[in-house]
């Protein structure tokens, strides 16, 4: 029995660590900042993410070479969820409070799910309906800022975040259609070294603001590319392993209350009413939806169970079973 209750522990405890180590790294950037340019800490925290990523590859069952037909899939992977999500998250900081950025990202998973519903023409249900409209009102409520707030450009940092979960939502599209031929590992490393090469020039564009990183900076950037681009993309993976999709999904509504938390014992970001009232309201939305999805799934593996079993009476009737 507790052998059993550890293996259960195991992968909940993973994905805690994944979620931690990705609600930390909001805080990471803005101290990365004090010498970091947004696109120059982007380029530095991907080429040490792909060199890592890169020799874990070489490890036995990581080993798959990249078909010729996935290239262009996985280049558009690397520019929307390495390149563009980084780029427009790293500026839209700038501006915005972790606190702000980790309760807009909140909210990506309803964005993706209005997405889906636009461009694949899939119908919605009046329950996901509601939740997207609720997780569109605390979005809404997050934007909101005053006249002086917006002139310091708070307003545009998380209109770059709406922006970043949209291109999240098409990165996601894209790696459905490679995700079954290739290891999580070796799937992550392609996309990476596109969005890494792809970066690369945009980088000097920033050269006039390049300086010399203090130890805390170097060690921020060295954070993000080492522990919250690969080792919490690891841990994440080891739960998904053995932990049901939409459970997993339900604790990703953890993420925020932890970068809330970060935001305010490591740098002093006082968190106001609207932001808790905004950010109580998204989480809401995302937990309606994921539930609902829970409850269309199981639907349809009751209906596919029922389905296989009428298929089957034939055939034992012939066989004389009935």
């Amino acid at each position: 029995m507790p052998q059993q209750k550890q293996s259960n522990a195991a992968p909940i405890l993973s994905v805690l660590g994944a979620l931690i180590l990705w609600s930390s790294s909001f805080v990471a950037i803005k101290v990365a900042y004090t010498t970091y340019p947004p696109i120059t800490l982007a380029v530095a925290r991907f080429v040490v993410a792909t060199l890592i990523l890169g020799l874990l590859t070489l490890l036995p069952g990581n080993r798959v070479r990249l078909e010729r037909r996935d290239i262009f899939t996985l280049a558009v992977c690397g520019l929307t969820g390495i390149m563009l999500y980084a780029i427009l998250q790293n500026i839209a900081m700038q501006w915005t409070s972790a606190s702000s950025a980790t309760l807009i990202i909140a909210s990506y998973p309803i964005i993706t799910l209005l997405l889906e519903s636009l461009i694949y023409k899939i119908k919605l249900s009046a329950v996901k309906i509601v939740a997207i409209l609720i997780a569109i009102v605390g979005v809404v409520i997050l934007s909101y800022v005053k006249a002086e707030s917006r002139l310091e450009g708070e307003l545009l940092g998380i209109l770059l975040l709406v922006a970043a979960g949209v291109v999240w939502a098409v990165y996601n599209f894209m790696t459905k259609k490679v995700i079954n031929r290739y290891p999580p590992i070796t799937l992550l490393f392609y996309s990476t070294l596109f969005g890494t090469i792809l970066m690369l020039p945009l980088a000097l564009l920033e050269r006039g603001q390049w300086q010399q990183p203090t130890l805390m900076s170097f060690s921020m950037m060295m954070f993000l590319g080492v522990f919250c681009s690969v080792i919490a993309f690891l841990l994440y993976n080891r739960g998904l392993k053995t932990m049901s999709a939409s459970t997993v999904t339900s604790m990703l509504n953890l993420m925020p209350i932890f970068g809330v938390f970060f935001s305010y014992i490591l740098l002093g970001e006082q968190v106001s009413t609207r932001k808790f009232i905004g950010g109580a309201i998204v989480i809401l939305g995302v937990m309606l939806s994921v539930r609902s999805t829970k409850t269309e799934n199981e639907k349809e593996a009751a209906r596919k169970i029922a389905e296989e079993a009428v298929q089957a009476l034939p055939a034992k009737a012939q066989d004389g079973q009935l």
